[in-house]
């Protein structure tokens, strides 16, 4: 069960929880606030197609987010968030004893596939006009679970 609720977790974490903040003007008040930017931006397409039931591939489903120009983390996110998702609907599947080492794999290789995106994210961040401190608790708490996918995969080959 565990198989099933740590992918669509990360997903929900990545979609939902602001990945980065930066300073921003307030025409309003006037004053200087902190706007926050959700992992929707990056992977918001692919969401989209999902709620819709379609295969969330190609360029009807992608995200158009970008940092310092390029596109490239929003595909990135955005794979990373189907690699999760097939964990998850696998999980399903992997109740039936026999298939439970194989979502042991799926579950394990999607951990890694997100952690992979976050460290890219966080990469990119650094590389940016703010910089490695206007990174969000949503990515940390993205890389939390994925890591703690990981850890369920590894523990499911084992045959737990």
């Amino acid at each position: 069960m565990i198989r099933i609720l740590l992918p669509l977790a990360m997903v929900a974490a990545m979609f939902f929880g602001p990945m980065y903040t930066y300073p921003s003007d307030n025409p309003v008040s006037g004053r200087e606030e902190i706007r926050q930017v959700p992992g929707s931006e990056f992977m918001g397409g692919v969401i989209d197609c999902v709620r819709q039931l379609q295969v969330p591939l190609g360029k009807a489903c992608a995200s158009e987010g970008e940092i310092n120009g390029s596109k490239s983390i929003s595909h990135i996110m955005s794979l990373a968030a189907i690699a999760a998702l097939v964990a998850a609907v696998l999980g399903v599947v992997g109740l039936i004893p026999v298939v439970g080492r194989v979502t042991s794999i799926v579950t394990l290789a999607a951990g890694v596939v997100v952690l992979g995106a976050m460290g890219y994210f966080v990469m990119l961040m650094i590389g940016s006009k703010v910089g490695l401190g206007g990174v969000y608790w949503g990515t940390y708490l993205t890389a939390g679970l994925s890591l703690l996918t990981i850890i369920s995969g590894l523990s499911g080959m084992r045959g737990r």
